[in-house]
């Protein structure tokens, strides 16, 4: 593809990943369920036993999904687990 369009090839190989990327994201986003209620695949039992594990987690008070405030910011830049995750990235 050298030449197509006016770009090299190494810039059609970023092109089509890029625009993989954006289908499957796209396909993804109507797809994937957000809560076990919502998931066509799960079985009523397994259905209950997921609700029942996030109200656990609920109870702890550690596991809100839904919220970025202040308090889930201060978790969230106190976390060592990401702290060594970025310093490992560099």
């Amino acid at each position: 593809m050298a030449g197509l369009g006016g770009y090299n090839g190494w810039r059609w190989i970023f092109i089509i990943e890029g625009l993989a990327t954006i289908v499957v994201s796209v396909i993804g986003f109507f797809t994937i369920a957000d809560w076990p209620e919502e998931a066509r695949f799960l079985s009523e039992d397994e259905k209950a036993l997921i609700a029942s594990r996030i109200a656990a987690d609920n109870a702890h008070g550690t596991a809100r999904m839904d919220t970025l405030d202040r308090p889930a910011l201060k978790r969230i830049f106190s976390d060592w687990k990401i702290w060594c995750g970025y310093v490992l990235s560099l």
